[in-house]
Parts: C-alpha cells; structure tokens; sequence
C-alpha cells in the first residue's frame, strides 16, 4: 500500500489534542480541610466508574473517525498485479520479448525479463516468444538471450498469427510486446504496425538512450579499403584498426559527427604478416576500440577472395551500345572480379566462360546463337539486358518467350518479389525507370518488379516485373526487362548498379557467397552444403535439398562454405541498422497503442506502458472506503451519545423518586 497525499499524514498529529483534554480532565481536585465544613453531615460519594468508561469509548469512536478522515484525505492505494478485466483474464497471454541485438545494450534484457516473468505469473495460461529475424517460443525467458540478428516491426501481426496458428487450441489471445522500440525497426508507412491485427496487444518499453558507434561497412577499392564508421552520440575521436588474418597491419583515427559517419582508409597494397597479397586475397577485419553499449558491431569482417578474375563474355546487340557497354566494363572494373571479353561472333567466345552478359539482342548470328544456347545447355549463366532491338523482335533469342513490345511508361521504383533472391540484395533504393518492357512471368520466376513512384514501396497485383529468371536445360538466363540507358532508367547513375552486376556475376558464375547477414537468407548455389565457424565446428549442413537452398547463419564470424568440390570462405556480419540506439518518441507509441485498441476494440485498459512503469500493476484506491468507515463511527458516537444522556436521565428520576 502506499499514500499519493503522503503530506495529509502529518493531520494525524491533531489527535494529540483531544487526548491532552480528556488527561486534562481526569486530574482529581486537592483536597483541604475547612473548618465550616467539619459540623455538615458525611454522605457517600456517588459511583462514578461506568460515567468514565462511556467517556473513554466515545473518545475512542471519535479519535477513530478523526484518523479516518484523515488518511482518505492522505489517498491510500493497494497495489495488486494481475487483477484487471475479467475478459482479459480468460484470455490466453502471449508475451514476446525483443531479442535482436540492440537488445544487448546494459540493462535492456534484464528489464524485459523481469517485465515477461511479471506477465507470465499474472496469467492462468501464457506462451513466451523472443522475436529476431523470426519469432521462436521458450520454455523460461530467463534461460534465453538476447540474439544478434534483427526485429523488424513490418508485417508483426501476421507474424503473430502465423505463430499462435502452431499453438493448441482455439482461444483469444492477449499480446504482450517487450522491445526498446529502435526507431530503425519501424516501417516507414504506420499502418504496416497495425495491418491484420486481431488481438488486443500491450506495448512495453524498456532500454535507456545511450551512445554506440559501430562499422557500418567496408570495401577494397583497388589497394585501398575503405571503412565507413557510424556514430550514434557525441562526437569523440575514435581508433579504427586493420586486421589481416588475425594480425594487426595498420591503424587510424576519426572522429564521427552524431549522427553521421566518418571514413577511414588504409594501404591494402602491401603483403600481409603471411605474404598474403592482393592477388592472394586474405581475410580482413576493421574495428573500432570505443567500450560502447554494443561490442559486436565494432567489427566488420571482410572476405577479399584469392582466386583470378572471373572471365564474363559480353555480347553486344549492335554498334549503338557503346553506352551500355561503358557502363558494364565500369561496373566490371570497379569489382575487381571479373575480366570483360566482348563477343562479335562464334569465334570470339572464349575458351572458359564464368558468365555472359547479352546487350539487348537483335538479330544474333546463327553459329553465335548456338554457342550461347549450348552454353545455357550445359549450365551456364547469362544476364539479358532489354532495349529497342529487343522490342522490336518482340520475343527472346532463347526458346518461345514472347516480349510485350509496348513500352510501359511513367516513373516507377524498384521493389524486390523474392526478397531471398541473391539478385535482390542490393538496395535499389532510389533508382527510378521510365522505361520498360514487359515479359509473361510464371509463379516464382519474377525477382524484381516495378511500383508507382507515389505508392512509398508498397506492391500490388498490376506490378510489372523488372527482373525475371528463366531456366533452360541446366542452365539460367536473367532478363533485366530496361535498358542500361539513362533514358530508361536512372540504374546505370546509382551506386546500385555495380552492387547488381557483381552480385548478378556471383550467381550467374555459381560462386560461392562471400559475404552475409547475421539471421538473413543466404542463396548457396547447390544442392549440398556444409558450414563450418572459424574453429572447425561444422553448424550447419544442407544435404538433398533444392537447388538453391537459403541458409542463415545466426552469428558473425568468419565461415567455411563447402559444396561438392568447392570451398569459400564466407564474412558475416550483423545488421547496421541495429547499431542505431535511438527509439521511437513516446507520441509514437501512444499512437501506435491507440490504434491497436481502435483496431481490436479493446478499450483503455490496453495502453502503452513507458519504461518507468510497473508490469500489469493496478492501484486501487481506499479513500472511499476509509471515508464510508468514517461515517459509520460518526453515526455510532451519535448514537451512544445520546444513550449515556438517556442513561443520565433516568438515573437522576430514580433518584429522585428514592428519596422521596
């Protein structure tokens, strides 16, 4: 129990007065002898024993009404946990607790461990799950930990439902979500937070602001790799360390603006501590020595492979792609690769061939067009650029494939079908196309399609696809369905565009991935795969699956990939976008509350709760109870009052009557 008047206690202290009277009043008289008074006659003192014990209960009834009156006035409150609706508690509890890597800032997890135990014991039935890339059920949050994946918000409630779908029986449902509500976790567009939702849900914040600074990324260009550091709080000069193979080979220092990020460089040009050199590859690691909230993204860890540039026949369509192929030979170049040979004819296809790339074909020579389609026969990849030529044939060079000569107008952004997709990595965010064609798409063949540049990314059913994937004997052919022209689309100006030709080269060419995300979908171009950590311990293995098998790897950390006669080594690192710390204002999750219980009428007993709060803790107040006991005791000294004088009456007649 606990007073929110504390100050009116101190009202207590008047009582003091009434009891000083009635000690006041109870001091006998001294008594003297008169000499007038010796001759009068002796009589018996009267009984005053049951006078003085009525006077003592109707102190006490009125020293009771007193004290109160004066603790209601004080606000007395008894806090219970678990007690709420009776609605409520029929419905089965489900509490899930962020376990994506922010969570591992000092005194997040602790928090929202104490807060799920809270929920659990303050429900008759109740499931806990920690979200991250996906969302996993727990026997006691208390034996779990925080992750180093992500949580992302988009598309929660159809999660949720996916989730309680698994569980038994068919109950309703009360959700419970524990997070530090990072800002970067939350959609762009609002109503993606409430989208589908069916059940009532409680939001409940935990973690303190604090500063981080982190790795956000890091590429060799050339003999020089570039790191870019990223801080979130007050500028401060900071280390940045170059690790080759485990050693350390150079350091620098910078100093990041809030908010902002910095660069730091350094000389790759020299042999490492093994002799390893630029054309031997090696393993890099850049960090930062900062002792910030998080510790495990102040390491970005680098794959340069060892292997000679890949060889990728490039086929023009004709004397007019100039254009196109300056902008393929400068993506080309800037991997680092990949050794670009264009192909006019049969005779020039080369003698190995990792990948093609065809430049909005037109008419192509019938021996070039049966050295590209054994090529696809035998399992080769090739990316096909659209363009007017390709229009103009209407079909692909390929099989029976009909292209939709129409050019689609308008301004449209990039968004990604299958998300998985290897050739869906790479943000395209920006990127805008005023021209397209089209090409009939079977379930699962579109990577890429097109949107209205006004819809903020959201796809519907009339999407056009951008990129397809088309399967021919062993082989795979992928058309990008807009030209490599700035009349087309702006893909050629953005940093996008090399992203997109090395990963389309990594894939057409079959290697194995170089680089991943900590929880993300990794595509491994095989059947069979094994994955081993840097200690030799063997984490995952993949046998007889489908032919482009998805692996996720939960931690970063350097890993051994190997498939039947292939072997890579593999950099994973975590999200950048967990190293932001900031969370969401609390406007935003009083919104976002508000329009959960509007959603689910679940009324204002589903609130957002700070990080101040207590969990699911009711305060009910005593004040009016205090006051109805108060006018009880007021009414039984009234009453017992008026006794005693009827008593006092009747007992002066009788005397009266006796001595008479």
């Amino acid at each position: 129990m606990s007073f929110l008047a504390g100050a009116f206690l101190a009202g207590l202290a008047a009582l003091g007065i009434p009891l000083l009277l009635h000690r006041m009043s109870m001091k006998e008289a001294a008594e003297r002898d008169v000499s007038s008074l010796m001759l009068m006659r002796e009589t018996d003192e009267p009984i005053r024993t049951r006078r003085a014990l009525a006077h003592k209960i109707l102190l006490a009834i009125r020293l009771a009404a007193l004290a109160a009156i004066t603790l209601a006035f004080a606000e007395p409150v008894l806090e219970m946990t678990g007690l709420g609706d009776p609605e409520a508690r029929d419905r089965v509890r489900l509490v899930v607790v962020d376990g994506s890597l922010s969570m591992r800032r000092a005194g997040a997890w602790e928090q929202a461990v104490e807060i799920a135990n809270g929920l659990v014991e303050g429900a008759d039935e109740s499931h806990v799950a920690v979200g991250a890339e996906r969302l996993t059920l727990v026997q006691d949050i208390r034996s779990a930990t925080p992750g180093f994946t992500r949580f992302d918000f988009e598309g929660l409630p159809t999660r949720l439902d996916a989730l309680i779908a698994t569980l038994p029986g068919r109950r309703d449902w009360e959700i419970h979500l524990v997070s530090d509500f990072q800002a970067s976790a939350v959609p762009s567009r609002f109503n993606a937070l409430v989208e589908g939702t069916r059940w009532p849900t409680v939001l409940h914040r935990v973690g303190e602001a604090t500063d981080n600074w982190a790795i956000k990324s890091a590429a060799v260009q050339g003999d020089q790799l570039e790191a870019v550091v990223a801080g979130h709080g007050e500028t401060t000069g900071i280390a940045v360390a170059l690790r080759l193979d485990g050693i350390e080979t150079a350091r620098s220092r910078v100093a990041p603006l809030a908010d902002s990020e910095a660069i730091a460089r350094f000389d790759v040009s020299k042999p490492g501590p093994d002799g390893a050199s630029k054309g031997r590859g090696g393993l890099f690691e850049v960090a930062v020595d900062t002792g910030d909230a998080i510790a495990e993204d102040d390491v970005f860890r680098l794959v340069r492979p060892a292997h000679d540039a890949l060889t990728v026949a490039v086929v023009p369509g004709g004397d007019g792609d100039a254009s196109a192929r300056t902008f393929l030979d400068a993506a080309l170049k800037a991997n680092g690769v990949a050794e670009p040979v264009h192909v006019e004819s049969a005779e020039d296809w080369p003698r190995s061939v990792d990948a093609a790339i065809i430049v909005d074909p037109g008419e192509i020579p019938a021996p070039l067009l049966r050295r590209l389609e054994r090529y696809l026969n035998d399992g080769g990849g090739a990316l096909l650029v659209a363009g007017p030529r390709l229009r103009r044939a209407a079909s692909l060079p390929f099989g029976d494939e009909m292209v939709i000569g129409n050019i689609v107008g308008g301004i449209r952004g990039v968004v990604a079908v299958d998300s998985e997709h290897p050739l869906a990595q790479t943000s395209f965010q920006g990127v805008e196309v005023q021209r397209s064609l089209s090409l009939p798409a079977a379930p699962g063949e579109t990577i890429l399609a097109l949107v209205p540049a006004d819809s903020s990314g959201v796809r519907s059913e009339s999407d056009a696809p951008l990129l397809v994937e088309k399967h021919y004997g062993k082989g795979r052919l992928v058309v990008l369905l807009t030209a490599l022209d700035r009349e087309w689309s702006s893909l050629v100006l953005r940093p996008a565009f090399v992203g997109f030709v090395r990963d389309a080269i990594d894939y057409l060419s079959q290697n194995l991935p170089l680089a991943a995300r900590a929880g993300q979908g990794v595509s491994i171009p095989a059947g069979s795969v094994q994955i081993f950590d840097s200690d030799g311990r063997r984490v995952l293995s993949l046998n007889n699956t489908v032919t482009r098998p998805v692996v996720r790897i939960p931690r970063p950390g350097f890993y051994t990939v190997r498939t039947p006669g292939r072997e890579a080594t593999m950099a994973v690192n975590v999200d950048p976008l967990e190293s932001d710390l900031r969370s969401v204002p609390n406007e935003f999750l009083q919104r976002w509350q508000a329009a959960i219980d509007a959603a689910t009428s679940a009324g204002p007993q589903i609130r957002a709760i700070s990080q101040s709060d207590e969990a699911d803790k009711h305060l009910h107040p005593l004040a009016p109870w205090l006051l109805g006991f108060a006018a009880i005791l007021l009414l039984l000294e009234s009453t017992a009052a008026n006794v005693g004088r009827i008593d006092q009456a009747w007992l002066g007649y009788w005397r009266k009557g006796a001595t008479a």
